[in-house]
Parts: structure tokens; sequence; C-alpha cells
């Protein structure tokens, strides 16, 4: 069940008017009109105060608008004592304590009002948390409003109605589910939104549906039920196109909405059959918690297993636990930087490839760089920071090395380990890599908010000339550059 938001007589009068809106008006209109978790209703005194309407046309007009909002049926009835209580002056003051009783009784969550009496009095009543004025509304519901996350060029945040539901892609999730149909049509009349990936014959190749959920929302189908948390549930993950570490992608697309949306948890519900999700999943700090019963279309049950991630936990992936590790600079020329960090890239040409998704470096969040640097030290849990080279000249984003390799029996072995990570192909790792050469396999965890450039590297003393190879810092360096990066809200220090 949605929760309920009362306007109050005035501000509904203001928002139905035929003049231009205020911004802050439009703002809080915007972020709850289509809400998943609220739903604006109209008290019936509010019916009776537009009666007081003069001009008749406008009072029909107005009256017609109304109707867009459910009116609130069999309020609570007001007592003389809670009137007494709040004080009334006038035939105004009586309609605005009902509007406050609605509150008070439990009756809807939120009181909206542009009246400040309206708000004195909610304070009065130890009810001002609920009670709330235009900017006090803009605060609270300011996370409501649409995130924007962004994604590679090849993914794509799509309406459900502009794809075609008999696309080959969903006939497994249709054998799945029991009802996927019915299902896909709500959502779809709901405007729901989903990321997907398409061919050059617009069939879907790839899909991610991600739902909002609140802390009323009912788990009671699981074995173990989950505890009453902010959610952001995996309603769809498929991918058909492999090979492209799309999978990798989603992982990215759904831990940033979670952070943005300030959301507690993830959860995935996938049948144990599907390995690969699993692993992958497994790998980003999704741990298994509990079962359900899945009904399939030809009526036959099968077990679902519940993987849950808590955002709220910084101890892994995305957020970097500072330690006793090593710390590097790592330079990377331009055109291998766009090719393993495109996030990081404000303005590229976009080539066939990336619309297609074929640069599977810049897709992945487990990438491979390779050094022919004599400093073979770094290893395992190392943080590197990767500086682009020539043009851009600064620190773009960080990885944590998960593992090295510098002893190889032939190029066709480092090429086999590295082929879907590196920015190189396969004529370049000939030419650009030996038998010795340190192979490290990291996984990229941020793209700094503001590039750290190699003047303010330079001032601050973290550097002292060019950067051609690299080079080794200390901890109270990369405090410098996670506070000039402005991301530190992804550390643990």
């Amino acid at each position: 069940m949605k929760e309920r938001i009362l306007l109050d007589t005035n501000m509904l009068i203001y928002l139905l008017d035929n003049e231009v809106l205020d911004d802050k008006v439009a703002k809080i209109t915007k972020s709850l009109y289509d809400s998943d978790k609220y739903s604006i209703v109209v008290h019936p005194k509010t019916l009776t105060e537009t009666d007081k309407i003069k001009d008749e046309k406008k009072k029909s007009i107005f009256k017609s608008k109304l109707n867009v909002y459910n009116i609130i049926d069999n309020p609570p009835r007001i007592t003389d004592e809670f009137n007494n209580l709040v004080g009334i002056k006038n035939e105004n003051d009586k309609i605005d304590n009902e509007m406050l009783y609605a509150v008070y009784k439990n009756c809807v969550t939120f009181l909206i009002t542009n009246d400040k009496e309206l708000v004195k009095k909610g304070k009065k009543l130890n009810i001002s948390q609920r009670v709330l004025s235009i900017d006090d509304a803009l605060e609270l519901f300011k996370e409501d409003e649409k995130v924007i996350i962004q994604t590679p060029v090849f993914i794509k945040q799509e309406y459900l109605y502009n794809l075609n539901l008999e696309d080959e892609f969903f006939t497994s999730l249709r054998m799945d589910y029991k009802g996927f149909d019915k299902w896909f049509e709500k959502k779809q009349r709901n405007n729901a939104q989903a990321y997907v990936t398409q061919d050059q014959q617009n069939r879907v190749t790839s899909f991610l549906m991600l739902k909002e959920e609140g802390k009323d929302e009912d788990y009671s189908s699981f074995d173990v039920p989950l505890k009453p948390a902010k959610r952001l549930k995996v309603a769809t993950f498929k991918v058909a196109d492999t090979g492209k570490k799309i999978g990798e992608c989603f992982i990215k697309i759904m831990i940033k909405e979670a952070i943005e949306k300030n959301i507690d948890e993830i959860y995935v519900t996938t049948f144990e059959r599907q390995e690969s999700l699993i692993y992958l999943l497994k790998q980003y700090g999704f741990n298994l918690v509990t079962y359900k019963n899945t009904t399939k279309s030809d009526d036959t049950v099968e077990r679902e297993a519940i993987f849950v991630k808590n955002i709220k936990d910084k101890s892994g992936y995305p957020f970097v636990q500072l330690d006793n590790q090593d710390i590097f600079i790592i330079p990377v020329q331009p055109k291998y930087h766009k090719l393993l960090f495109e996030e990081a890239e404000r303005e590229f040409q976009i080539s066939i490839d990336d619309t297609q998704g074929i640069n599977t470096s810049a897709n992945a969040i487990k990438k491979a760089f390779i050094s022919n640097s004599k400093i073979k030290k770094i290893k395992a849990n190392d943080i590197l920071l990767f500086y682009a080279s020539h043009d851009k000249k600064a620190i773009t984003t960080l990885g944590i090395v998960e593992t090295t390799w510098n002893k190889f029996e032939s190029q066709e072995e480092i090429f086999n380990i590295v082929r879907k990570r590196t920015a190189y192909n396969e004529d370049e790792l000939h030419y650009v890599t030996s038998l010795d050469s340190l192979v490290i396999m990291f996984k990229h965890y941020i793209t700094f908010n503001n590039p750290i450039t190699y003047n303010f590297l330079l001032d601050n003393g973290i550097v002292n000339g060019y950067i051609q190879s690299p080079i080794s810092i200390n901890k109270n360096d990369l405090e410098k550059i996670i506070i000039e990066g402005n991301s530190k809200e992804m550390f643990s220090i």
C-alpha cells in the first residue's frame, strides 16, 4: 500500500489553478505524481471549500481537476476536544483542523501546506515531522526525484511499451514464471522502464528491471521473511548476448542506483540452475539468505534462491577499504584509457563498437592491465590510481588488484588470460608483451567525480615530475586525492 499525502485546500487551489506553477510546488508535484510509494489524496472538506468559488466556470474546472486525486473515504470525525486544543477562530480554522485531525489519527501519513499557522499547530500536536511546509516536503521527498544513471551507449533505459513481448528473448521467462505476460503488460501500462540491449533488428538481447520497495513490503512468501528495510528488487535480470560483460555492467547499474537512492539492500531471486548469474552475484557481495517457491507456466513449482547485498556495509565492492596496502599511480595512454575507462571520458567519438558493446574491457568491472615497468612488487589488494596521460593529465579512476602474474610460457597464454578484459587487441598484445610482463587483474571500483590533475599532484608534493611509469605513493597522499576527487563517501578509512 502507498503512503497517503494530503494537500491542504490552499495548496490544491494553487496547484490546480491555470497560473504558472511556482518552481518548488512543481518540483514536489513531479516527485510525487508517479511515485511507487506515495499517493496524493484530497479531504472531503476541500470539496466543500470549492463551493465558495464565485466564478461558476472556474468552480466547475477546479472540481473536475480534483477528480484526478483520491478523495478520503469516511475520514475520522473531529472532536470538540481537538478543536479546543489547537484553537478555532473561524470557518477556515475549522477546515484546517479537519486536515490536521486526519494526520493526528493516522488517516494520512503527511500533510503538505503553505499555511504557517497549520505548521505551528502541527508542532503543538507533536506531529511536526508529518505536517510539512513546502520546503520541508522538498527536503523529505527529494530522494523520490528520478535518478538518472549513466550507462554505456549500448545499454539504454527503455519503456516496456516500446518492447515486443513476443520477442523470443522473453520465452524462457514466460516458461519460468506463471502469469509473466500479464505482469509485463501491467508494467507497460504503468510506464515501467528497464535497462536493455538490442541487436540491429531491435530484438532484445539483455534486460534488467529494478523495483524500489519500502519498509512495509510483504516478504511472507520467503522461507525466512526479510526484515523491514528500503530495498531495490532485481525484478528481472537476463543476458542472452553473452561474452560482452553485460552482466557486470548490470551489476554496476544496480549498485549505482541503490547508492543514489539511499537504498539499504539489493536482492535478487534466481533459480539455482542459473549458475553463471549466481557466480557473478557472489563476486560482488551478494549472499544467499533464504528461498521461496515459484510457480512455473506448467503449474510445477521450483525453488528460487534469494541473494541479498547490504549496501550500508562498506566492507566490500564498490567501497574501498584503506588498510596497509601499497598504492600506485599508473599512467595510461589516451587510446587505452578510453577503452578501459569509458565512463571517465567526458567526451569521445562514439564508434560502431561502442554502440554494439564490443569493447568488453570498458564494460567489465574486472579488467586487465599490462605493465613492462621494472616495478614488479604490485600485489593483491593494492590500490591502483589510473592516470590519463598526454591529453587529460589527471587521475580519473581507482582499481583494487585481485591478482598478478609475470612468468609466462607464451604470449598466447597471456592473451587467453586477458583477452576479454584488456584494452589491447591480439596484435597489440604480441607487440607490447614479453614473457616476464606484469599482468595485473583488478576490479574497477571508482571513477572520481573530479579528476585529480597533474598540477594538483605536483603542487601537493604527491609527484615531483612527469608520470611515465608506475609511482608508489603513501596513504596520506591518497587521502589528499580522495578529498580532491570528491569521492570520500566511497572509502572506509
